[in-house]
């Protein structure tokens, strides 16, 4: 069986908190799906909806853009599909990095990864198609991105690939999820979060400290 996990994340990887900008969290968000048509067909709804000064700037959703209407009406549409949502995160300020972030970011990608497969939420005779958001442009450092997804899943049949989210509409809707879930995290509102109750099977922490 095929099951699709799209992959988006809020933050960043900056660790100099000196810098304006520089977040306090990198999130990982998968959204896991059977059946892409569903979805596709939500957020094609949705961008139809969109006004035409909106639609000028590009005609495909991006969280940040949106208004506040918009982005409750594709997180419960969103709700009412055969969807699942996972998050890893790690607040930045509980580390201490001497190596590469990039490294870093992999490393909670993989675990997050395995960590679905040792709770069952995904199964390891499943056939799995993971399509990242691409964040930069560099060939490198998505290549080596691709290359430490696939080493780190290697008992499993695991194919992983990174996209533009303007091209891929199910991107479009994990950026929705991963901007909902940052809100709850983050920002501490669980209003867009609530929508996505059900749906959520797992909400990991990197390196979490033991009570």
């Amino acid at each position: 069986m095929t099951q699709y996990i799209y992959m988006d994340e809020s933050g960043c990887l900056g660790f100099d908190f000196s810098k304006k900008g520089t977040k306090s969290h990198i999130l990982i968000t998968f959204l896991i799906l059977k059946d892409r048509r569903p979805v596709i067909s939500l957020v094609k709804k949705i961008i139809l909806t969109l006004p035409k000064i909106r639609m000028k700037k590009g005609a495909y959703l991006h969280a940040h853009y949106e208004k506040p209407t918009t982005k409750k009406r594709l997180l419960n549409k969103l709700a009412e599909k055969d969807v699942k949502i996972a998050t890893m995160r790690l607040d930045k300020r509980e580390v201490m990095v001497a190596g590469d972030p990039n490294q870093l970011y992999s490393n909670m990608v993989v675990s997050l990864i395995n960590r679905l497969y040792a709770d069952g939420v995904v199964d390891k005779s499943d056939d799995i198609e993971f399509i990242a958001s691409r964040r930069n442009t560099s060939v490198r450092l998505n290549d080596d991105f691709n290359d430490r997804i696939e080493y780190g899943t290697r008992e499993v049949v695991f194919r992983p690939s990174i996209m533009p989210a303007s091209v891929d509409k199910c991107l479009q809707a994990v950026d929705f999820v991963s901007w909902a879930m940052w809100q709850k995290y983050v920002v501490g509102d669980d209003t867009y979060s609530d929508l996505l109750s059900e749906k959520i099977v797992n909400e990991y922490v990197m390196f979490e400290k033991s009570k």
